[in-house]
C-alpha cells in the first residue's frame, strides 16, 4: 500500500533544517573551542580577509542561526495550515499508545519481528521524540539569539530575548546549556539516521526516500491513518 505521508513543504524544510543543524554544531563547536587559529604571520586587521577566523565563523553560525528561525516559524505556518504536517502528540491516557510505545522498543533493540503487530505512519516512539526535538531547537533559537543580544546591548535581540539569558543564571550558565542541548540534538540525529536506515533495510517501506517523494510502503492500513485525512 502507497500511501503519500510528506508534503513538499515538510520534505523541503527537513532538509534545510538538517543542513542547518549541521553547520550551527560544527561552528559552534569551533565558537566554544577554536581548534585552529587563523592565517600565521598576518596581522589580525587583514586575517579576515586570508583565511578562516573566529569572526567569519561567528558570521556563518550566525546566518545559519537565522535561517534555522525562519525554517521553524515556516514549520509552525504549515503545521496551521495542513493537516497532513501538523504536530503529532503522544496520546499518554491511552493504552493503545503505552502497548505501541512498548511494542516499538522491543522492535529497536531487535527484541521482536517487525512482521508482529499494527503498522503506523508515525509510532508511539515517533510522537514522543519529535515534539521534544522541536522544544530543544525551540530552545536553542531562544538560548542562541539571547546571547547573540549580549553584543549590541539595547538592540532588538537583546531587548526581546535578553531576560532569558539571566533567567538561567548569566551568560556562562546560559552557553553550556546552549552546549548541552545542542549534543542532545545531535545524539537524537543519530538515532533517527539509525531507526530511518533500519527501517528501510528491514521493512523497504521507502523510509529514506519518502523525504524526497513523500511516499511511504505499508503492508496494511496504519492504525493513524486518519492523522493524514
Amino acid at each position: 500500500m502507497r500511501i503519500y505521508v510528506f508534503s513538499p513543504g515538510l520534505r523541503i524544510w527537513h532538509w534545510v533544517n538538517f543542513l542547518t543543524i549541521l553547520v550551527l554544531f560544527g561552528t559552534g563547536l569551533y565558537i566554544g573551542n577554536p581548534f585552529f587559529s587563523g592565517p600565521p604571520g598576518i596581522e589580525a586587521t587583514h586575517a579576515y580577509g586570508e583565511g578562516l577566523t573566529m569572526g567569519f565563523i561567528r558570521k556563518i553560525h550566525f546566518l545559519a542561526g537565522y535561517i534555522l528561525l525562519a525554517s521553524f516559524i515556516f514549520r509552525v505556518i504549515i503545521g496551521i495550515f495542513s493537516k497532513r504536517d501538523r504536530m503529532v502528540l503522544p496520546r499518554f491516557w491511552t493504552r493503545d499508545y503505552w502497548s505501541s510505545l512498548k511494542e516499538i522498543t522491543l522492535k529497536y533493540l531487535l527484541l521482536k519481528k517487525d512482521s508482529d503487530g499494527r503498522e503506523y505512519i508515525r509510532n508511539a516512539c515517533a510522537r514522543t521524540a519529535y515534539p521534544l526535538i522541536y522544544l530543544a531547537i525551540l530552545f536553542m533559537i531562544v538560548t542562541g539569539f539571547g546571547m547573540y543580544g549580549l553584543s549590541n546591548p539595547g538592540g532588538f535581540w537583546s531587548s526581546l530575548l535578553g531576560w532569558v539569558v539571566w533567567a538561567l543564571g548569566g551568560e556562562f550558565q546560559t552557553h553550556m546549556w546552549h552546549r548541552w542541548v545542542a549534543w542532545l540534538i545531535i545524539v537524537a540525529a543519530i538515532l533517527h539516521v539509525y531507526f530511518v536506515i533500519r527501517e528501510e533495510i528491514i521493512r523497504r517501506n521507502g523510509e529514506i526516500s519518502s523525504m524526497i517523494n513523500g511516499y511511504k510502503y505499508f503492508e496494511k492500513e496504519p492504525a493513524d491513518i486518519g492523522d493524514l485525512k
